[in-house]
C-alpha cells in the first residue's frame, strides 16, 4: 500500500498589514496637542518676557583706534601704569647723557638713599689711576630728576666729577662741596655735595669702601 502523507499545516501566520489610518490618527492627534501647547497663554508669556540672549562676542572685543590713529602712538592708549618708567621724555635725554657709559658701570638712585654701594668691576680692582666714569641717575619718586658723572681716583681717593645735568639734560650748576669748600667738582673721600635743582634740595654724599666699591647717600633736604 502507498504511504500516506502527512496533512499539510494551512494555519502560518500571516504577516500584519500596518493599518495607515492609525498612523494618521496618532499624527493628527500629535498635531493637535503640539497646537493646544504653543497657544497655551502660560507658553506665549514666557516667549514674551524671555530675556534676549548677550552678545559676548561684543563685550570682549577691545575698542578701536580712532580713525587717523596710528600704531605708533599706541602707548598712549596704555593705562598709565602700564607704560615703562623712563622710555621717553627725561628718561631717554638721560640715557642719551650715559651713552657713552658702559651700562655696568651705571646706578640708579632713589633720593632717601643713605647707603647705596656701587661695587667695581674686576678690571677696575687691578687699576691704580682711577676708576670710571660712573653714571648715577638720580631719581625721586621714581621719576628722574638730575644725572651725573664721576671718577674716582683710587690712589688720592678724591671724587672728580665730569658732568651734572637735570632731567632735561641741562648743566647743573647750582651746587657746592658742603664738607669743604673750595672746587664743588673735587670731594676728597666722604666729602659731600649740596645740590639745588628745580625739585628742591639735596645732599649727596662720596664715599670710598676700600678696596671694591664706593658707597653714595642721596637725601632730600628741608
Amino acid at each position: 500500500m502507498p504511504k500516506q502523507q502527512p496533512p499539510k499545516d494551512t494555519k502560518k501566520p500571516r504577516s500584519k498589514a500596518v493599518d495607515t489610518s492609525i498612523v494618521l490618527a496618532a499624527l493628527a492627534l500629535i498635531g493637535t496637542l503640539a497646537t493646544a501647547f504653543f497657544n497655551s497663554p502660560v507658553i506665549l508669556e514666557w516667549l514674551k518676557h524671555r530675556p534676549a540672549p548677550s552678545d559676548a562676542s561684543a563685550q570682549v572685543q577691545p575698542p578701536s583706534n580712532p580713525p587717523g590713529n596710528s600704531s605708533s602712538n599706541s602707548s598712549s592708549q596704555m593705562p598709565a601704569a602700564s607704560v615703562p618708567s623712563g622710555s621717553g621724555g627725561n628718561g631717554s635725554c638721560l640715557a642719551q647723557q650715559f651713552a657713552d657709559i658702559a651700562p655696568d658701570r651705571q646706578m640708579s638712585m632713589e633720593a632717601g638713599a643713605t647707603s647705596q654701594d656701587y661695587f667695581f668691576i674686576g678690571e677696575d680692582l687691578a687699576k691704580n689711576d682711577f676708576i670710571g666714569p660712573i653714571g648715577v641717575r638720580l631719581t625721586q619718586n621714581g621719576q628722574p630728576i638730575a644725572g651725573l658723572s664721576f671718577l674716582f681716583f683710587v690712589q688720592s681717593q678724591m671724587f672728580k666729577i665730569t658732568s651734572f645735568v637735570d632731567s632735561n639734560c641741562q648743566p647743573v650748576t647750582d651746587y657746592s662741596n658742603a664738607s669743604r669748600g673750595g672746587d664743588h667738582n673735587s670731594l676728597q673721600e666722604s666729602d659731600t655735595l649740596k645740590i639745588q635743582l628745580a625739585e628742591g634740595l639735596f645732599s649727596m654724599r662720596f664715599t670710598y669702601r676700600a678696596p671694591e666699591a664706593v658707597r653714595l647717600s642721596f637725601l632730600s633736604l628741608p
